[in-house]
């Protein structure tokens, strides 16, 4: 008997479909960068992605081609270009290349949304680029580009006290611990993440260098001016590289750095809670110690106030997880815990924006003291800091519209929170400011 077998044809998904004609571009980019200038780089990519036709490398445009015949081609291109975009500019050494590489990039497609060049042989083709350029100059990772630009072209010493009527957003490059959350977003490509981290540590450097030295030289200048030597003049040359006054700067170092709340840091007290933590307890013990650690931030003059804040403080950490009351209080217990009230104190999420209590703290406490809350929370769970930063950011997201002048509240909050970390785990050490 004679046996009959089957034939299997295994086709490839999509997905691997594009894969292949995906690294063809991004290898093509990869290869240009070390045997041609960059402006030859950018005038490939112009043509390729702005032009459609005719372009230098078959292979390449027809890879484009077929990965637009797909289904979905809208967000896979938007994904392509930006990767793209990022593989020209994280491959140049020099900070100002990278720059100059971004201007270029960014002045293209600002031209290619109001003027688009295409060839009469291939208009449907070019027409449907067209389309999918001008979606992506209002995609989030076109937005992304934006404000990295922006980033790029400002250091902390360009100070906004004379433009108050600038947005908010024009200041995104002062504060590192929201690049994660305002300059990513999920799709975001490899080469895309390492040039934020990289760009998020150089600024951070910088302003704990800037911050150093000026605290310093404060130090040296009282001394100066107490002592009446001559060398007072040099010293008033360093600049503040924040965006408060010198004496709220001053105030803020002394509270994030010095003794508060009696004769401890706060590190001091974080510790100290910490300690106590360590002893067996069920969670809900853990939950009345936490409320004392936290709700001695509230001692303000008014009494109504500080009655108030302490009493909605309780009453949220009374309803936090209680379902777990009675269990052994444990690392995870403390993870959610600051995770739920860093949500209650600042602001939940990009859908639930209600933020009325942060403003009421910042408004009773003051941007020092409400920081200080904050900070008390994360010195007892450092992993507690990505959604700290996550919450500014979406409050920063939501008020980058308005100008500097109408959310002062939100600067103050902004400034205080970079030196808080700055201080506290940074590099940075002003012990002395004891």
């Amino acid at each position: 008997m004679k046996s009959t077998s089957k034939q299997i044809i295994v086709t490839d998904s999509y997905e691997q479909q594009i894969y292949r004609e995906e690294e063809k571009i991004y290898n093509h980019f990869l290869k240009l960068i070390s045997i041609e200038s960059i402006e030859q780089i950018i005038e490939r990519f112009r043509r390729l992605f702005l032009q459609s036709s005719p372009y230098q490398t078959l292979e390449i445009s027809t890879a484009l081609e077929r990965i637009l015949q797909f289904p979905g081609s809208e967000e896979k291109f938007n994904y392509i270009l930006n990767r793209c975009c990022y593989i020209l500019i994280n491959h140049q050494q020099q900070h100002q290349h990278k720059k100059n590489v971004l201007e270029k990039l960014i002045k293209l497609f600002s031209q290619a949304s109001s003027k688009f060049e295409y060839s009469n042989d291939s208009y449907s083709q070019t027409k449907k680029m067209l389309e999918l350029v001008r979606s992506f100059t209002h995609s989030q990772q076109y937005l992304s580009l934006k404000r990295l630009a922006a980033v790029m072209n400002q250091g902390f010493e360009s100070k906004s006290r004379s433009s108050l009527n600038q947005p908010l957003k024009v200041i995104i490059p002062r504060y590192p611990y929201l690049y994660n959350y305002l300059l990513l977003t999920p799709n975001s490509s490899s080469e895309y993440q390492q040039a934020i981290i990289k760009l998020q540590e150089e600024k951070q450097q910088k302003f704990e260098i800037n911050l150093s030295r000026y605290i310093t030289n404060q130090a040296r200048l009282e001394l100066c001016q107490f002592q009446r030597l001559q060398s007072v003049k040099q010293l008033q040359s360093t600049k503040n590289p924040t965006l408060l006054s010198n004496d709220e700067l001053l105030l803020s170092i002394k509270q994030f750095v010095g003794k508060v709340e009696g004769k401890e840091t706060y590190r001091d007290y974080a510790k100290r809670f910490l300690t106590y933590t360590k002893i067996p307890q069920p969670y809900h013990c853990f939950k009345d110690s936490f409320y004392e650690y936290l709700s001695t931030s509230f001692d303000v003059e008014s009494q109504q106030i500080r009655v108030r804040l302490k009493d909605q403080l309780y009453k949220h950490l009374q309803n936090v997880m209680s379902e777990n009351d009675n269990q052994l209080f444990n690392e995870f217990l403390m993870r959610k815990t600051c995770s739920k009230m860093l949500s209650f104190l600042i602001v939940n999420n990009q859908k639930e924006l209600q933020h009325f209590l942060f403003v009421n703290l910042i408004g009773n406490l003051g941007p020092i003291i409400t920081t200080g809350l904050l900070l008390k929370i994360l010195l007892v769970c450092q992993q507690a800091r990505p959604g700290l930063e996550q919450r500014f950011a979406i409050l920063f997201n939501h008020y980058e519209s308005s100008t500097q002048k109408k959310v002062q509240w939100l600067v103050k909050a902004l400034e205080n929170m970079q030196i808080a970390l700055s201080t506290n785990f940074g590099r940075i050490d002003l012990s002395f400011i004891h």
